[in-house]
């Protein structure tokens, strides 16, 4: 079980060693193009496949896996639950919606020494070239929402979902 739902995003590379580690054969994750026309939103670069490749003389784990998803969940741990989708060996998505902020951010620096960045990238299934941009990947499984649960002190409902789930399959 992987728990994704409070995931500020980080490192694609690092989310892509993850997937690595949870296959033994190689598949293409996402498709990865950028805007390149500042005047066109609908001009893009070519889309560029990101491949998970095994590393041999690592550990690996090729059987069931349950990614417990939320609102929380961003940027590159929304990466890792995209690529997950296209593992050979399938996987369960539970809970709520990922945010839908998957762009790498093009920095620039202003005059004035002031950076800022912009998102410029678009991640596709591999299949279909569809986006999870803004409405976010959402669950096989809906449940509650985490954090509302967590606050009002209930239980974690994707949680038990998932270990409901997992120990179904492991009988």
């Amino acid at each position: 079980m992987l728990d994704r739902r409070i995931n500020g995003g980080g490192s694609d590379a690092l989310a892509l060693q993850v997937a690595e580690c949870l296959t033994d054969r190689a598949y293409v994750a996402y498709v990865k193009r950028a805007r390149n026309d500042p005047t066109d939103p609908g001009r893009h670069t070519r889309p560029q496949p990101v491949r998970v490749q095994p590393t041999p003389d690592r550990f690996r784990y090729t059987g069931p896996v349950a990614v417990l998803t939320g609102g929380e969940t961003y940027s590159a741990g929304e990466t890792l639950t995209q690529a997950l989708i296209q593992r050979p060996a399938r996987i369960v998505r539970i809970g709520q919606n990922t945010q839908g902020v998957f762009s790498d951010v093009l920095e620039r620096i202003l005059p004035n020494g002031w950076t800022f960045g912009l998102p410029n990238e678009e991640y596709l299934t591999p299949s279909d070239g569809e986006t999870f941009d803004g409405e976010g990947i959402p669950p096989d499984i809906r449940v509650g929402n985490f954090v509302q649960e967590i606050a009002k002190g209930t239980h974690d409902s994707a949680f038990a979902q998932a270990l409901a789930l997992m120990r179904c399959q492991a009988e």
